[in-house]
């Protein structure tokens, strides 16, 4: 791992600044849960999911989690009986998955969502919270729904949502947002390029630690990682998916059945 540390003049406190070439989440994989429960309602995103097994007449028993991370969606559709894959690439976040299974049935793998192969094909696959965006050019893109198109059984579903072009460029834009949440503090710097339609967040985040003696004190180890995700078009996603092999798509703006508009934030992505 490259990282450099640097000094936070106004605080004194210590930063580990992450290279870009590491990996996104190696050190804030263990406040996520924590931090992202406050964000996102992980029930709703889940019922959405089979709201639209339904809609397609999808019964499925298997379910690979693709980018999974802490695997909050996987063990909530493992609570309601599916059996669940779960892959992605940080080590780090699938400790924190193992460490919650509680005797479901879910198995990990380690791997890239670009180069990744399952023992056995599965029924549907799911990519959630803007994980395709991580990808930054076509090819990444076509060689990951290669990868979900083989290992999905014939018929399978792929579900997966995506920032558009309008929130990476105009909802995330250009903006410093603070976010503090059960003790951690946070700053995401975000900056987006129009010619690569590139958004870079730089993530600032530390954690209070108590010292010992009469009196608390505040030592904070402050950790820095940059995040970049690219926008793309229905229409380049279409193109990827059926150059992977899928036949059928679908596009919805998040969380029900409207087409996606101008101002969408948010698409839903359905490849059969």
């Amino acid at each position: 791992m490259t990282q450099g540390r640097l000094l936070d003049s106004s605080s004194g406190a210590s930063i580990v600044a992450l290279n870009m070439a590491e990996k996104p989440f190696k050190e804030f994989a263990r406040h996520y849960d924590r931090f992202m429960l406050e964000y996102i309602d992980y029930k709703g995103w889940v019922d959405y999911l089979e709201k639209i097994f339904r809609k397609l007449k999808a019964e499925p028993k298997t379910i690979l989690d693709l980018a999974c991370g802490t695997g909050i969606p996987t063990m909530l559709l493992a609570g309601r009986g599916y059996r669940m894959t779960g892959v992605d690439r940080s080590r780090e976040m699938l400790e924190v998955l193992e460490n919650k299974r509680w005797g479901f049935p879910v198995r990990t793998l380690q791997a890239d969502m670009t180069d990744f192969k399952l023992a056995e094909p599965v029924d549907a696959a799911i990519c959630l919270y803007d994980s395709i965006n991580y990808l930054l050019s076509e090819e990444d893109v076509k060689q990951c729904f290669s990868c979900v198109r083989q290992a999905l059984k014939q018929g399978g579903l792929f579900v997966f949502d995506m920032n558009t072009v309008y929130s990476l460029s105009v909802f995330w834009g250009n903006r410093t947002s603070p976010r503090n949440v059960g003790g951690i503090c946070s700053v995401w710097q975000n900056s987006y390029d129009e010619q690569t339609r590139i958004s870079t967040l730089h993530l600032t985040f530390w954690e209070e630690e108590e010292g010992t003696g009469l009196k608390p004190a505040c030592t904070p180890k402050k950790f820095e990682e940059v995040h970049q995700e690219r926008a793309y078009s229905r229409h380049e996603v279409k193109q990827c998916l059926k150059a992977a092999g899928f036949s059928r798509v679908w596009f919805y703006t998040h969380g029900g059945f409207l087409p996606v508009g101008p101002l969408t934030t948010r698409m839903m992505v359905i490849a059969r």
